[in-house]
This record gives structure tokens, C-alpha cells and sequence, in this order.
């Protein structure tokens, strides 16, 4: 039996990202073909981390996953869905999903390589830069999933990744150096990627033997914030840089992209800076200045990490001791942010505008809904 489904989705010119428009259409159920499943979008998170998928779709690939047209695209979101329509045995109807999902209230995926615990989006159309992002959990077979904390997932859990297995990769890196690193500071430090990656770091440095301190960055205004937030030895804003000295040999974990700064920090440690890691780029105002200098610098790419773990640990170790991180640090965070709740295309898309203008509020974790 047919049924017709009315979509939302909200595209972004590719070329101007803070142009977007609403875009309206149907869909009939008998247009689904073999393997094809229908989700419909529950709920999903928003952060700078979404801004940064935006502003940096071309260069690295976000632009393929949920293709709109040439000139426009859909930003992509970590949420829960709801299978409505399967055209595959192995997925069924009422099922709940977490993973990527557009900026719209539907998506058709091509299931396949399904398990009891997950399966992926195969289609033809989806042009993806690793599987990581083609992966929807099932939630009742999900060790991370807790439906209590659902927004927390939301808006944590696709960051918090980042965080764990950056977490893991500075930390075993610093165990096989043979300089003893006495800082590792991280910028835009009250960004949730960053401040997770902190908690950890924190936790786990005596564990691993090591004596560093934890040390953020962050703009004035964002200071007592990220100081409440007790996942840091020491806090800083951008203009006292001058106190972490220029003899500690250091490694820099970047979230802001601002080239200035980073050049600024490279040329007082000089010879002491151990490593510049490249994460983020929280500070959208900053993509615009391109001032000249060389950073010595590394790219990190999480799903690399993951996929390095899943292959030593196997997908269920990975997903458990990833959970246990998940736990700790939620309870970490419990009394520390609160829920904001937004409805409607025309709410989103104006939240998304807040996010590309730099002023999320940090002390509330966002839940979307169409």
C-alpha cells in the first residue's frame, strides 16, 4: 500500500553558507527500491562541530553525504531515527537508529552489511569519507545508548568520539615519546570536543605514567566557564598566552583554526612545541584571515583512530570501553549544562545561523526536532 510522506530539508549554498532555504517535497513509499530504507529523523544535536561540517564541506567532503544539487547542499547531523518503511529483510519497521542523518525530516538510505548491533548506508549516491559516518547503531543493542540521556548523545556523543580516541592517540604517543611533555594545551577550550578530550586526559595521565598539565585556551568572556567545568589543570584566556612560558615543552591541540594564533603559539615555544594538532575550527570569524607563516602542524582525523582501535579491540571492546568514557564523563558534566529545546525548520534553520555567527550559547546542549 502507498503512502506519501511530506519532507523538510534545509539546504545551504555551498558557495555562501550563510544563504539557506527551506525546501518542501513529497515522497511515495512504492519509490523505495531493493534494500531501501526510509528514516524518519526523531531528534539531533547542534554545535559549532555542525558549523564546521558547513563552512568546511568542499574541502573535506561533507557536501557528499546527503547531496541536494550542484550549487546546494545539506549540512550533516548526529541523530536518532526511526525506521518508518525497509525494503530489507534484516531492518525492520519501528527500529531505532542513531547515527548521521541530513538536515531534513527523512532520509532513504541502501542498507547492508547489517549485524544485531548496527548496519550502513550503502547507497550509490552517498559520496562518504569513511565508514565511520555511514554506521547507524541500533539503540536496543547499543551499550552507550541510555534513553534518559538522550539529548546528552545528542549533542556529546559524535564529539565525545572525537574526544576518546583523540584522547587515546595523545596518550599513546606521549607513553612512546621520549620527551617528557610538561603541557598539553587545547584552544577553544570550552568547545565540548575539546573540554571531553580534557576530562580524559586528566583522568587517564597518572595511569599512564605521565606529569603533564591540562591547560586551556579560551576568549575572556568564556573563562569562568570553562573553569566551572573542572576538566582543566590551568585556565587562560587568548591574551595571557604569555604565561605558559616559553621552556616547557608542549604539544597544542587546536579547536579554534585560527591561523594567527597558532603561529603566535609555534614561535614562543619554537624548538619546545613537541606537536601542533589540528582538530577543529570552532572560530568561524578566524577562516577569514590568512595570514602568512608555515605551521608545522598535523591533521587529526577521528575515524582513522577508530578504525585503528575497532581493528585492535573489535567492534564490541571498542563500543565498551567507549561507553565507559561515555558514562564517567556524562556524570562528569550532569549538573554542569542544561537542555534547549528547538521545533520546527524555521527554528532550526535560525539556530543554525546563531552557530555560523559564533554565538551558541555553551551552557546549553541543543535538541532539534522537525
Amino acid at each position: 500500500m502507498s503512502k506519501i510522506y511530506n519532507v523538510t530539508e534545509i539546504w545551504i549554498e555551498k558557495s555562501n553558507v550563510a544563504n539557506t532555504k527551506i525546501v518542501e517535497k513529497t515522497l511515495d513509499s512504492t519509490q523505495l527500491g531493493t534494500d531501501e530504507v526510509l528514516l524518519k529523523t526523531d531528534s539531533f544535536g547542534f554545535s559549532a562541530n555542525n558549523v564546521t561540517y558547513s563552512i568546511f564541506g568542499d574541502k573535506m567532503g561533507y557536501w557528499g553525504f546527503f547531496p541536494a544539487n550542484e550549487t546546494w547542499g545539506i549540512v550533516p547531523m548526529w541523530g536518532f531515527a526511526t525506521v518508518l518503511e525497509s525494503n530489507h529483510a534484516e531492518v525492520n519497521v519501528g527500529e531505532k537508529v542513531y547515527g548521521y542523518l541530513p538536515m531534513a525530516s527523512h532520509l532513504v538510505i541502501t542498507a547492508g552489511k547489517t549485524s544485531s548491533t548496527h548496519f550502513f548506508d550503502l547507497s550509490e549516491k552517498r559520496k562518504s569519507i569513511s565508514p565511520v559516518y555511514d554506521n547507524y547503531v541500533r539503540t536496543a543493542t547499543d551499550p552507550g545508548y541510555q534513553v534518559e540521556r538522550e539529548a546528552w548523545q545528542l549533542n556529546y556523543r559524535p564529539l565525545f568520539m572525537t574526544s576518546f580516541v583523540l584522547d587515546d592517540y595523545v596518550g599513546e604517543a606521549l607513553v612512546a615519546s621520549e620527551q617528557s611533555v610538561a603541557q598539553v594545551i587545547l584552544t577553544s577550550a570550552s568547545s565540548k570536543t575539546a573540554y571531553g578530550a580534557a576530562h580524559l586526559l586528566m583522568k587517564h595521565k597518572k595511569e599512564r605514567g605521565l606529569n603533564y598539565q591540562v591547560i586551556a585556551l579560551t576568549s575572556a568572556n568564556n573563562k569562568t566557564f570553562t573553569q566551572d567545568l573542572d576538566c582543566y589543570d590551568q585556565v587562560l584566556s587568548y591574551d595571557e598566552i604569555f604565561k605558559l612560558g616559553q621552556n616547557n615543552t608542549s604539544w597544542v591541540l587546536d579547536f579554534a583554526g585560527n591561523k594567527s594564533l597558532l603561529l603566535n603559539l609555534q614561535k614562543q615555544f619554537a624548538d619546545n612545541l613537541g606537536k601542533l594538532v589540528l582538530i577543529g575550527s570552532t572560530d568561524v570569524d578566524a577562516q577569514q584571515d590568512k595570514p602568512e607563516g608555515h605551521l608545522d602542524s598535523e591533521f587529526f582525523f577521528a575515524p582513522s583512530q577508530v578504525k585503528k582501535r575497532s581493528g585492535e579491540w573489535g567492534h564490541a571492546g571498542f563500543a565498551e570501553r567507549y561507553a565507559k568514557a561515555w558514562h564517567n564523563f556524562a556524570i562528569h558534566m550532569n549538573d554542569k549544562v542544561s537542555v534547549a529545546e528547538y521545533s520546527g525548520a524555521q527554528a532550526i534553520e535560525a539556530l543554525y545561523h546563531t552557530g555560523l555567527k559564533n554565538k551558541l550559547n555553551n551552557v546549553e546542549i541543543n535538541v532539534l526536532k522537525f
